[in-house]
């Protein structure tokens, strides 16, 4: 696999000399690497060691330890000019750093200072235990044997003959505490007032418990974990698929246009670590209360992608204020660290000011619409709030006065919505809509005899049994049906409904490929043809939540970066 790439074009190169070669002879790379050197006014680009030097191996898009050294193939190469990247290096005086992420200084990351402390204190990679081996069988009772079960193995006298260093379930649980942690849980009590009465007069109230995690420090070891050094950007770019810069690539989120926005308003130099959440609620009970947790996951967009008491009628206000002010308490240290940035060591071991900004807030529709505080009948994209109002029920809202995200800054909630792939397109436009539409249209037994009738063929999955048998629908079998839906259609439906069924699959395969112009094409083409199914009284309106929001599919992509960087099946 190739180890290399060009910074001005995206191509995968297998040797440091090859990628300066190739540079000198495509001639967009070479245009766009004479373009920034002029911009410089002269000035080299800083080396890994972060050293300004002048010269041709310190230059833009040539990294400082790349030398002169031949990879013994001399012969010209066939270069096929790939998408342009535009860096935010600007340069304004010879010893200047760039505009983004300045570096400070460089220090040991936290994880390198743990290993130093290990070596030190206990003399190996593998301490507290002996050996690999015994960190392995660690490992494997960790994972699969109760506690009970691991005294037991460890009273056995073949484990003693063994040499294993732990020798009881309690010494073994002091060598796994022992072992090196990152940030540490925390836990807050929310004490929660109902409307009910007591026979005493008092009204019930409920204790809950909120474990978290300090935010700040989950960001500071996801950027400073050497782990993800190659995987990691710290400056945004813009990606062009055509050497004059006309298409736009929107991949990774720093190939987006939120975040060149938001660098332009921070100050010179810093850096910004675009804050992912992901929203999943968990059931954890169902014959005994009902017990619901809301577990809430945090990622950075530097990383690429390519690595869920009271009266009936009270629950759902109570539950939108609770959530809030639980995520309030949750995101508080990101208010100042946001606003006033904060130097982390980054996984290259680079010390800059990072600014913590929320960027966008992955969640299901429901969980959407808990977040921008908005009624499940109005999207949480159109809505704007606005404060206190008396007009809550009108505008769609929840009377919501302190909202989680009202402090945050330089974040919009209303943009930070993202496209949801699985719950929005796989499960809502096809399997809800699209596919009940057709059943509606043909009969469930015609589309099973469809689905039989298909051949087989490799990659293919064949329903034997056709559809309305199976049980339960992921997001793999929705993909499956989409495979062979149009033709199995064919001939089977009118032509206009079959032009309704290709541009809906047709935008669904375009947004995961990032096809922007022929999302909007697909989209127009599925409006003006879907009155046929009010025609056929197989729907009589598309005031639907989901068709409605893949409207906003393409401003999304654009501001964000791809919609699958953004999925709920991560944390499904």
């Amino acid at each position: 696999m190739p180890t290399h790439h060009c910074n001005y074009c995206l191509k995968p190169i297998s040797t440091l000399a090859g990628v300066k070669q190739h540079i000198a002879q495509s001639a967009a790379c070479q245009q766009w690497w004479n373009h920034v050197l002029e911009h410089m006014a002269g000035t080299a680009f800083a080396d890994n060691d972060h050293q300004i030097d002048n010269g041709l191996d310190n230059t833009p898009g040539i990294p400082s330890d790349w030398n002169d050294e031949s990879d013994g193939n001399g012969d010209m190469f066939n270069v096929q000019e790939g998408p342009l990247v535009q860096q935010l290096q600007a340069f304004t005086e010879p010893k200047s750093r760039c505009l983004a992420a300045q570096i400070l200084g460089s220090q040991p990351t936290v994880f390198k200072e743990m290993e130093k402390d290990e070596f030190k204190h206990c003399g190996g990679q593998w301490s507290p235990f002996q050996s690999e081996e015994e960190w392995d069988l660690a490992h494997f009772l960790m994972k699969n044997v109760g506690q009970t079960k691991i005294d037991e193995f460890l009273k056995l006298s073949l484990v003693h003959q063994s040499g294993v260093s732990f020798s009881s379930m309690h010494t073994f649980l002091k060598y796994i505490d022992s072992l090196q942690t990152g940030p540490a849980w925390t836990c807050e009590m929310i004490d929660v007032m109902g409307d009910i009465a007591t026979e005493d007069g008092n009204m019930r109230w409920e204790q809950l418990e909120l474990w978290h995690w300090d935010p700040v420090e989950c960001i500071m070891e996801l950027i400073g974990n050497p782990a993800f050094q190659d995987a990691m950007a710290y400056v945004p770019e813009r990606a062009y698929a055509d050497s004059k810069g006309t298409n736009h690539i929107y991949d990774q989120m720093w190939t987006a246009d939120w975040w060149w926005d938001v660098q332009g308003k921070l100050p010179e130099g810093t850096m910004v670590a675009p804050i992912i959440l992901l929203l999943d609620k968990t059931s954890l009970s169902v014959f005994s209360g009902n017990k619901k947790a809301w577990p809430m996951y945090l990622t950075i967009g530097n990383i690429s992608k390519d690595l869920e008491c009271f009266q009936k009628k009270m629950h759902s206000l109570v539950g939108y204020c609770l959530f809030h002010h639980a995520m309030s308490l949750l995101l508080q240290p990101l208010v100042d660290a946001g606003r006033n940035g904060k130097a982390m060591i980054c996984a290259d071991g680079c010390l800059c000011q990072v600014h913590l900004i929320l960027a966008a807030y992955v969640a299901d529709f429901p969980e959407q619409c808990l977040v921008a505080c908005n009624k499940e009948s109005q999207c949480p994209c159109c809505l704007h709030w606005n404060g206190r109002s008396r007009k809550f029920d009108d505008k769609g809202l929840c009377t919501v006065y302190e909202p989680f995200w009202k402090d945050l800054p330089f974040t919009d909630i209303f943009a930070c919505i993202t496209p949801d792939i699985l719950h929005q397109l796989h499960k809502g436009v096809f399997h809800d809509h699209l596919l009940h539409w057709c059943i509606s249209i043909v009969g469930e037994k015609e589309i099973d005899a469809h689905f039989q009738a298909m051949g087989r063929f490799p990659g293919l999955r064949h329903f034997v049994k056709g559809i309305s048998t199976v049980s339960q629908c992921t997001g793999t079998e929705h993909k499956e049906m989409q495979r062979i839906f149009v033709g199995l259609l064919s001939g089977a439906v009118d032509d206009h409904v079959l032009v309704v069924v290709c541009s809906l699959l047709d935008f669904i395969y375009f947004v995961q490929c990032q096809l922007l112009k022929a999302m909007e094409e697909s989209l127009k083409t599925f409006h003006n043809h879907k009155h046929v199914l009010i025609d056929l009284q197989v729907h009589k309106d598309f005031n639907i939540p989901k068709i409605h929001s893949l409207q906003h599919y393409v401003s999304s992509i654009q501001a964000l970066g791809s919609a699958d960087g953004y999925n709920t099946e991560y944390p499904e």
